[in-house]
């Protein structure tokens, strides 16, 4: 029987936020897929260690350390993609970091960090990859070769509905599907699909929330399967928003979350 083509076979992607949980396990996903991955993570060791580990595998990686948040890092971000393999496919927005607490008791540094990582650094790079793309599609819209090209920004459960301790959290995560619509809006005569996924996994941003067994059981109890998910079941999603077989979806939150989200 011959080979199964890999689904993202000679592709460049850029995945932020990259050197550990889920976007360590896109970034790993992406390489045993075919990809050549970008990964950017301002903690240099681990963005290392997860580049070795992709190569280690037969893989094409690259690191990027710029802390997500502002046009000169997204830019940064972008040209990593251009310098090394000399394009640019796929573009998953997965940088960032929380700082709950009530509203009452949320300071302003608090409050502006996450947005910034979160809403700003997702629009910076998105404008970063879209400025490069849009000349790309137009000439080949010209000599009718177009190709596709994604986008695969990272919401949550808190942008849907909201969390309690998480209003800039929440803003931000809303936003970024304010985001993910308006672009598909904008760019979908260009071939690029801009999608979002609403994961729920087990990292090091959710683990304190499960150390307490009896005190997990009604965060639990709101998954229909009744746990957080391993990030490896996340990444399977993000291969297929990635991957030609999702050309026709664009301007949609996916929810993988186990049922958080019903």
């Amino acid at each position: 029987m011959p080979a199964m083509s890999k689904r993202l076979e000679g592709k460049a992607c850029v995945v932020t936020g990259a050197a550990r949980g889920i976007g360590l396990a896109i970034a790993k996903a992406f390489s045993a897929e075919g990809a050549q991955v970008v990964v950017n993570d301002m903690d240099q060791q681990a963005a290392e260690s997860a580049v070795e580990a992709i190569q280690a595998s037969g893989g094409r990686a690259v690191a990027n350390y710029e802390p997500i948040g502002t046009v000169e890092a997204a830019e940064s971000v972008v040209k990593s993609a251009l310098d090394s393999f000399g394009r640019l496919d796929v573009l998953v927005n997965n940088a960032g970091l929380l700082r709950d607490k009530m509203t009452h008791s949320m300071s302003e540094e608090d409050f502006d960090l996450v947005i910034k990582v979160h809403l700003k650094g997702t629009w910076a790079c998105g404008r970063a990859a879209l400025q490069h793309w849009r000349p790309l599609a137009k000439q080949e819209a010209e000599t009718g070769t177009p190709q596709h090209r994604k986008i695969i920004n990272v919401t949550s459960a808190s942008g849907l509905m909201g969390a309690v301790g998480q209003s800039n959290y929440a803003a931000a995560k809303m936003g970024i599907i304010g985001l993910t619509k308006t672009w598909a809006k904008e760019t979908g005569r260009l071939n690029i699909n801009v999608n979002a996924i609403a994961p729920a996994a087990l990292t090091a941003m959710t683990e304190p929330l499960v150390v307490d067994p009896e005190a997990a059981k009604p965060r639990l109890a709101r998954f229909a399967l009744g746990r957080y998910g391993d990030p490896e079941e996340i990444a399977p999603s993000f291969v297929f928003l990635a991957s030609e077989d999702s050309d026709y979806i664009t301007g949609q939150v996916l929810c993988v979350d186990g049922g958080l989200v019903i």
